[in-house]
């Protein structure tokens, strides 16, 4: 009686909520695990839920699961909007039961925050866990992902079938030897180098014997192909890889375990290649049929307001997230920029909304993130917006982009106005997480209308 309690309290608050022209994806949720602590695993569960965590890419591998899912006609519950903290997974699963707490979908597709697994998975017990990758996160809220792979292990259930990303030595280690498990990866690819370079690499000896390792491929902070030349150690074997990209055709070949398959390319930036091959590798293992799977990529996309790319009389605007406070996210964001071959100009506008409100003075993370790729002369802009704009300038200035290039306005949004639009191929919109919409948007929709003005 308590769970049905429960469940109707946090239903009519989220009508409520919605009432008040609020989306109620956290409130409910937070209401029940005051009223019922242990709802998460008292509720009823959809036949099939799936969990998705990592350092960066979850929304994005969340979102395309749900629509490759409802593709196939199934009802799919998910947090779309990235409410993934208890609350918020709770708020999911209450809402997908009826009133008398029935499953009324057929599956849960859940988006976890890492740092909330132990709050998590015991009660939700996923058949499925995928972990893009353990990588360095915000300063002020995260530690060594070494730690947080020990918090998620440490709450799995010996049941749940693991997805790892084969390429990250700390991903690829969770739970174990009695969770079943698959690995995919992405295999070498021309911009891949023998050793590591960069400002932030995690990994170096071999969690064996202690001895350097040395890379068959290294591509980012500690993600690449490992092998132990001391005691044979090596990065785990992927049954499912990605490989041929064809950024040009848009296509890419996927190898699912033991079948290759050609499919399309759903976004040619590095970290929409690891998710696609992570849904594809998800997909066969729920039992989809592997036409249905390179089917799938002609129709999903990852969300607009993670990557977007249009063309507007004859200049390509790309809108890319770019997670202020994770310096390896942003480092893979300028990777992106600098692989366009065209003349280009960016307005960066990284800043969180926490900056704003809370004064953060930590900005040891713009140390972290790999502002070199902006230092090439194909760049003739950067218009810096924000209030840690000096701090950001600075960065590019010692990264080696010649000042003379780099602008600071302390609007966001007023850097769409500063930005020399005259003779660019490529004009890039960077935007953080949680001003994706006040400002990504804004900044996406003054670019659009003064390239649409060019004659």
């Amino acid at each position: 009686m308590r769970v049905l309690l429960t469940i109707w309290v946090a239903k009519l608050a989220g009508l409520a909520i919605r009432v008040l022209g609020r989306a109620g994806t956290h409130t409910p949720g937070l209401i029940a695990r005051k009223l019922h602590p242990g709802i998460i695993g008292a509720l009823r569960h959809p036949s099939r839920v799936i969990a998705v965590t990592g350092t960066n890419g979850k929304t994005t591998v969340s979102n395309l699961l749900t629509d490759a899912l409802e593709a196939q006609g199934l009802t799919v519950a998910s947090n779309r909007n990235g409410s993934n903290i208890a609350a918020g997974v709770a708020s999911l699963l209450i809402g997908a039961v009826s009133w008398t707490g029935k499953p009324r979908v057929d599956v849960a597709v859940v988006e976890m925050d890492e740092r909330s697994a132990r709050l998590i998975l015991p009660g939700l017990a996923p058949e499925v866990l995928v972990c893009m990758n353990l990588t360095r996160d915000s300063i002020k809220r995260n530690a060594h992902p070494d730690y947080i792979a020990w918090i998620l292990s440490s709450a799995l259930s010996e049941s749940t079938s693991l997805v790892l990303n084969a390429d990250d030595l700390i991903a690829s280690s969770l739970g174990t030897d009695n969770n079943p498990r698959v690995y995919f990866a992405v295999d070498r690819l021309p911009s891949d180098s023998d050793r590591p370079s960069g400002a932030a690499v995690d990994v170096g000896i071999c969690p064996v014997c202690d001895h350097t390792l040395d890379w068959d491929y290294w591509r980012f902070n500690h993600i690449g192909r490992v092998r132990c030349p001391n005691c044979g150690f090596r990065s785990p074997e992927a049954a499912y890889r990605a490989h041929s990209v064809d950024a040009e055709r848009s296509r890419v070949t996927l190898e699912l375990d033991g079948e290759s398959r050609e499919a399309r390319l759903i976004n040619a930036n590095i970290v929409n290649v690891y998710n696609e091959i992570a849904v594809a590798a998800v997909l066969d293992r729920i039992g989809l049929q592997r036409d249905a799977i390179v089917e799938v990529f002609d129709h999903i996309q990852p969300p607009t307001t993670r990557s977007a790319v249009e063309e507007i009389n004859g200049v390509k605007l790309v809108r890319l997230l770019t997670k202020g406070l994770v310096g390896v996210a942003c480092s893979r964001s300028f990777e992106h920029v600098a692989s366009f071959l065209g003349r280009k100009a960016i307005v960066l506008t990284v800043d969180e909304v926490s900056e704003r409100v809370t004064d953060v003075e930590n900005t040891a993370w713009i140390y972290d993130a790999d502002y070199e790729y902006l230092a090439d002369d194909s760049i003739s802009q950067i218009v810096v917006g924000g209030v840690r704009r000096h701090d950001h300038a600075l960065r590019l200035a010692i990264a080696g982009v010649d000042p003379a290039r780099i602008v600071t306005i302390e609007s966001e949004t007023g850097a769409a106005d500063r930005l020399d639009l005259m003779g660019v191929d490529d004009v890039f919109n960077l935007h953080s997480v949680h001003n994706a919409v006040s400002t990504g948007t804004v900044v996406q929709e003054r670019l659009r209308a003064r390239l649409g003005e060019i004659s």
